[in-house]
């Protein structure tokens, strides 16, 4: 599985964007100008446009549902349609400087993969409604270079790794559909439709204008659903957060409301939910807090026509066990013909995913099928196929983009510099042969380093093998006095020439990279290892885990007394280190609090011994930092972390072993739980970071030798750490090695 994350959130010059292709080893920074104002308006336009046809206008201005075609009245929309395609492409094709580190390392993950023969996965995760309304799929560099690609709306809350539940208990596929007040739409054709799903073997469960405890009995039915479908009106708030579905004529109802009945569904091993109805965003937002990680909807009032061809196509292409992005992707473009009378219908069907979950296939919904193979759409013979290479089948493999705030991407050329992205950020890499550490050629000498205290568990092992065998390879640690140390701290100080190398607990960010430019180097990052963020609380609190919301809440000061968790009645003290410094800190801010401010009664700490120190004494206290500092700490109590109460997951090896017995027999990390396929749900990279070369060098001129010895020390370091011997090293101090 290869998944590529693009997140962006909202920035002073517009939108900082982090792409990352963990699996590639690959992730790189840059920054999107904002929204332009023509893009919004054309937009804006095209809607207004759209939903004034005939169809759209008499029915969807009063009850937001889905549209009965009357007389088509074409207005100007077509020509709004070709505006917002061309005002998305001006935006995305930047040339921002800035922006094409991203735009061009996005086109070389594409050349890069063009011979593996897995999906690709595309995902936006934006949580402003008007990105998650952009035609993504009109942006030119996606039509060039990734053409069978559908692009997703992320499942904004399941943005961390999944959550697994079992497929339901039996021998068919079971389908619950739900037909809600149907009022001026056709949706017999829609039942029609599904209930063909019975000649692939699926048990299909009809409800027809439910009332509301109907419809929960049905979802809380022991034997679980594989697929529920909704059809009908339904319709989303402006701010695309809060939807509702239309039951019957007198009862309508948000997902809020009959929550437990679909949580009881999904944890039963519902796989996809579809609503083939109106507007849909707010209920696949509502969904992804639920932790559904797969759902179809509509991102505009759909005309009836629409609807139900759309769902023909889709299951023919989904039960010919094309994956789910697949047969969405084809289904969707099928539906051209519409476009003629309703410009940009193209754009309605969207699918909202988890970035990390797998690839579903109508085979793979039920275990005890006999496997089949994917029946794969056949080239027309009589055309050349320019983008045959990317015609990749659906497999597990992934490719997503994720957006956290807002959006972006860009060129259609593969230029110079995306060939050199591609390079520069490569990892390390030793010869065919495999090397031994000790046939390494190192150099003589005392180097510097500094960075990330997150490190320490590895050098302290690592560097104690280095001595025994090579006692001339002389390694120092340097920090700055008035500083703490951390990852920040280390780049700036390797920037200011105090030092050789730099370890780093996260990636590279533009600015540092600029300001390497600027001071006339590049600088260049190696992946080493995985690391988990574990979460300490004081070893006589009786709360053993905590959801990713509920660590959120903490944090943010949304959740201030540990009786609001089960606990007793404790005022909680969270601590961290500076967000200046620590780029453990900035992970947790990223990815944890997702930009939120910290709450006003956080203290700061200056390192991870004394934040478990001032923990093991404050018995509300909490504090997060790498697993290998905390797991093995007897004073406090790593918790275990999860999405949801269903799915926690422990950093330790379990069962956990409790005072005193911890001081002799330290728990450890459980560093399987680690790897991209487990379900840990904070995990991040750790880097080696040194100046590669210098920038526009004078030919004339030998490289400088400070500069030269500096990077052989590294690449020596780098090789010994990637050997056998150093990857056990890590594996013992708590991590896992990147192959």
């Amino acid at each position: 599985m290869v998944i590529v994350k693009l997140k962006i959130r909202e920035s002073k010059e517009g939108f900082q964007v982090d792409l990352t292709a963990r699996e590639l080893y690959i992730e790189t920074e840059g920054y999107l100008p904002p929204l332009p104002p023509k893009l919004e308006t054309s937009f804006n336009n095209w809607q207004l446009a759209y939903r004034d046809i005939d169809a759209v206008r008499s029915v969807f201005t009063s009850t937001q549902v889905r549209l009965t075609p009357k007389n088509i009245i074409n207005h100007s929309s077509a020509e709004y349609t070709t505006s917002v395609k061309d005002s998305l492409n001006q935006w995305l094709n930047s040339g921002d400087s800035k922006w094409l580190p991203v735009r061009d390392r996005l086109i070389a993950i594409a050349q890069q993969l063009h011979h593996r023969n897995e999906e690709i996965r595309v995902i936006i995760d934006a949580k402003d409604v008007k990105l998650r309304r952009l035609p993504w799929q009109e942006w030119n560099l996606f039509e060039e270079h990734y053409p069978q690609v559908e692009i997703a709306l992320s499942a904004a809350k399941n943005t961390f790794k999944q959550t697994k539940y079992a497929l339901p208990q039996s021998s068919k596929i079971r389908v619950l559909v739900a037909v809600g007040r149907s009022d001026g739409i056709n949706t017999q054709e829609d039942l029609e439709v599904i209930k063909e799903l019975e000649q692939h073997g699926a048990e299909v469960v009809c409800l027809i204008q439910p009332n509301r405890k109907q419809l929960c009995e049905a979802l809380w039915d022991e034997r679980g659903y594989h697929i529920f479908i909704f059809t009908g009106h339904s319709g989303s708030q402006e701010n695309g957060h809060i939807g509702w579905i239309e039951l019957n004529d007198t009862d309508s109802l948000s997902i809020e409301e009959f929550k437990e009945a679909l949580k009881q569904a999904i944890n039963k091993g519902l796989q996809l939910a579809i609503f083939n109805s109106c507007d849909g965003l707010g209920l696949a937002s509502q969904l992804a807090q639920l932790h559904l990680s797969r759902c179809i909807v509509m991102r505009e009032p759909v005309p009836d026509k629409v609807a139900v061809e759309f769902l023909k196509y889709f299951f023919q292409e989904f039960t010919r066990n094309q994956s789910l992005s697949t047969a969405l992707n084809k289904a969707r473009k099928r539906l051209e013909h519409f476009n003629l009378d309703y410009p940009g219908a193209i754009w309605l069907p969207t699918i909202c995913i988890a970035p990390n979950i797998k690839s579903l296939t109508w085979q793979s919904l039920n275990a005890e099928n006999t496997p089949q193979p994917v029946i794969t759409e056949k080239q027309d013979e009589s055309k050349p196929n320019t983008n045959k290479k990317f015609n990749l089948l659906a497999s597990f493999g992934v490719i997503g983009l994720v957006i956290s705030f807002s959006v972006v991407i860009v060129n259609n050329l593969f230029s110079e510099s995306s060939k050199k992205a591609l390079v520069n950020d490569s990892p390390v890499t030793t010869e065919n042969k495999k090397l031994q550490f000790n046939s390494i050629n190192v150099p003589s000498g005392k180097f510097r380093y500094g960075g990330s205290t997150t490190w320490a568990p590895i050098t302290q092992l690592f560097h104690k093998k280095i001595n025994q065998v090579y006692p001339q390879f002389q390694l120092e640690y340097r920090q700055r006095q008035k500083e703490a140390p951390g990852t920040g701290t280390g780049v700036q100080m390797l920037l200011n020439k105090e030092i050789d190398f730099s370890l780093s607990s996260r990636n590279l960010t533009t600015n540092e990279r600029e300001e390497a430019k600027k001071r006339g180097f590049n600088l260049k990052k190696v992946p080493i290892a995985i690391d988990a963020i574990a979460v300490a609380v004081n070893h006589n609190l009786n709360i053993d885990e905590l959801t990713l919301k509920e660590l959120e809440g903490i944090y943010t000061g949304e959740i201030r007394n540990w009786q609001e968790l089960g606990g007793p009645n404790l005022l909680i003290k969270p601590y961290s280190r500076s967000q200046k410094a620590g780029g453990t800190v900035e992970f947790f801010y990223g990815n944890v609090l997702r930009g939120e401010n910290f709450s006003n009664s956080l203290e700061n700490v200056r390192d991870t011994t004394q934040g478990i120190r001032k923990v093991s004494q404050n018995p509300g206290g909490i504090y997060y930092g790498s697993a290998s500092e905390i797991v093995n700490q007897c004073s406090v109590k790593a918790v275990k972390l999860g999405n949801t109460k269903d799915n926690m997951i422990a950093p330790y090896k379990q069962p956990l072993i409790s005072p005193p017995d911890c001081k002799q027999k330290p728990n450890q990390v459980d560093i399987d739980k680690l790897s991209s396929n487990d379900e840990y749900p904070i995990t991040r990279t750790l880097y080696i970071i040194y100046k590669h070369s210098s920038i526009n060098p004078d030919p004339d001129l030998k490289e400088d030798f400070k500069l030269a010895q500096a990077k052989k020390a590294v690449e020596a370091y780098t090789k010994l750490i990637k050997t056998d011997e150093g990857k056990q090293l890590i594996k013992e101090a708590g991590f896992l090695p990147v192959n």
